[in-house]
């Protein structure tokens, strides 16, 4: 259950740690050691974010005990020191200065490293399965934004929980907001979001780093020392007590590692900054683009097919309702003349923000949807549309807005619309949401749908069912979509076509990615100049895909896509002797 790649374990010698010392250049710029191991997450990104924790010593692959036993356990780093506050106790000796190998990630486009997590905790808890996120191997709280982000999250998938640590404090720690959204988060969620406070004194559901390996398993002030640092258990996934309920009234104390004082060692990790950062630099340069004004008047559009709204034959067991209430009666208000209720709307969220900042960045009245309000003696107060009011509110151009009022005289009455207004609608699917963008004329779905077609390639309105899908017919919209911003349109071409040769009936994420990585990356390069039939081949002598690429995943430590790349251009080499032969 807690399998893990590697199991010897570094030896603990607290007293020969090294710190960087006072000036060095890793301190003054809030940066890693090893700048070449950080990873921006942007639209070229084309990896994961979340790594198993089987390739990890200490975490482990899979929750043997407690409260999450069988949960996946899986790691997110960013970058050590860049995210980490300032007056971090342990910033001289942070056991990522020995951590060269490790990825770190730099969020670069926070919507787009976002959309890439919030998929891999979607693909990872399919089905009901549990997944525990070690929040961060490396790294810390970046943003309010980003805590907010693990709300979304936790408030949408049951089965996730995260643990971790971090150096971030409330207010009345002597912190800042971020330290108050971890507390407000804790408070929300006290057994899925375990996130310890760090410090450098014994506290309440706190850790520190201790300066020496104790004979006891509790330090002098009653700390518990960590089971996994002194053989007491294999691993986290075998130890639990971090994030256990039992343990939250005490403080986890962490024997300090990290790089020891060998001279020449410590020379070389000291330089070792400078140098990669110097080989690492590039120059950007962003040229803002004009904007371009649309108006109704500049296009007329061609007619398009419609249809007529026709009552439909309802049948015998549906009984119209009597109406409820009076017609709502449309009004034009100032915004902030407007009032929330928080007992049953929604706090502000990391997608709050965003889609906020999106509305006042492209308003459009075609796009407006009045507000549904509800007045009373106490004001006028917003039962569904409160993105939309505070916008408008946020907008220097926008005075009023029109708002639909309904009588909804009692708390419970605005609560139950509230709640009818957000379950009783038919979400738009990726493949409803992609056709509309192309009917919108967006450049990009515009161009996939036509490269899919150019190729014999389908992208369908709707996902096909389970077992019916044709060949050609596209799952991965979304993931095409990403590689076409990142790669362009010969690369994609070339997916769609491949699919298109190898029958794939669909074409899902997996095998998206890994053709992608076919195409695009270094080691792959002698596979990308083989003709696409060639490649489609290969494909096809892959039998189940998802089970050999998870089984060869864990066995060989990679990336699931990395690894089902692996497994296709294996039999392309393969075959490629064989015709050579």
């Amino acid at each position: 259950m807690t399998d893990r790649r590697f199991t010897d374990k570094p030896e603990l010698y607290p007293e020969g740690v090294r710190a960087l010392p006072a000036g060095h250049a890793a301190l003054v710029g809030n940066r890693t050691l090893f700048p070449s191991t950080v990873v921006d997450v942007d639209a070229k990104f084309e990896g994961r974010l979340l790594v198993s924790g089987e390739n990890n010593r200490k975490l482990g692959r899979m929750v043997a005990k407690g409260a999450f036993k069988g949960y996946a356990l899986y790691g997110l780093s960013l970058e050590e020191r860049a995210t980490c506050p300032e007056d971090c106790s342990v910033r001289d000796i942070c056991y990522g200065n020995g951590m060269q190998m490790a990825r770190r990630h730099r969020i670069v486009d926070p919507e787009y490293f976002y959309v890439c997590l919030e998929d891999e905790i979607r693909e990872l808890t399919t089905g009901g399965a549990g997944l525990l996120v070690r929040l961060h191997v490396l790294g810390d709280f970046p943003s309010v934004d980003y805590v907010a982000f693990w709300s979304d999250m936790l408030a949408e998938h049951a089965t996730l929980a995260v643990y971790g640590y971090t150096h971030r404090k409330t207010k009345a720690w002597g912190g800042d907001e971020i330290g108050e959204a971890i507390q407000s988060l804790k408070d929300a969620y006290p057994d899925r979001f375990r996130i310890r406070w760090s410090s450098d004194v014994y506290r309440e559901d706190g850790a520190m780093v201790i300066d020496e390996t104790p004979r006891q398993p509790t330090t002098a002030d009653g700390a518990i020392v960590c089971p996994a640092q002194t053989d007491a258990t294999a691993c986290c996934a075998s130890c639990g007590l971090c994030w256990e309920p039992n343990a939250r009234h005490a403080s986890i104390a962490f024997i300090k590692h990290g790089p020891k004082s060998d001279e020449a060692a410590a020379a070389a990790a000291m330089r070792s900054f400078e140098v990669e950062e110097a080989e690492s630099a590039v120059a950007i340069v962003a040229a803002a683009p004009k904007a371009k004004v649309i108006t109704d008047a500049a296009v007329q559009p061609p007619s398009t097919p419609s249809r007529a709204v026709i009552p439909l034959s309802l049948p015998s067991s549906v009984k119209p309702a009597i109406i409820a209430g009076d017609v709502p009666k449309a009004r034009l208000v100032r915004p902030t003349d407007l009032r929330v209720e928080p007992v049953y709307q929604r706090d502000l969220s990391a997608k709050s923000m965003k889609l906020i900042r999106k509305i006042v960045s492209g308003w459009d009245w075609a796009k407006f949807k009045p507000p549904v309000c509800a007045e009373t003696k106490d004001g006028l107060f917003v039962i569904d549309g409160q993105h939309t009011a505070i916008a408008a509110a946020s907008h220097p151009a926008i005075r009023e807005i029109p708002v639909l009022v309904v009588t909804a005289t009692h708390l419970e009455r605005r609560a139950g619309a509230f709640v009818a207004h957000n379950r009783d609608r038919v979400a738009m699917s990726e493949f409803q949401i992609f056709h509309a963008e192309v009917a919108a004329g967006v450049d990009d779905a515009g161009n996939l749908l036509a490269l899919a077609k150019s190729v014999g390639a389908t992208i369908p309105r709707s996902p096909p069912r389970r077992g019916a899908a044709k060949p050609g017919d596209v799952l991965a919209v979304n993931q095409l979509r990403k590689s076409y911003r990142a790669h362009g349109a010969s690369v994609v071409g070339r997916v769609l076509r491949i699919a298109v040769m190898a029958r794939q009936a669909p074409l899902d994420r997996l095998v998206a990615r890994a053709t992608v990585m076919l195409l695009t990356l270094d080691a792959f390069k002698d596979v990308a100049k083989m003709p696409d039939s060639a490649i489609a081949n290969g494909l096809m002598a892959v039998k189940d895909m998802q089970g050999a690429a998870t089984a060869f995943a864990e066995e060989s430590g990679q990336g699931r896509d990395r690894a089902a790349a692996v497994l296709i251009a294996a039999q392309c080499r393969e075959s490629s002797k064989r015709s050579a032969a």
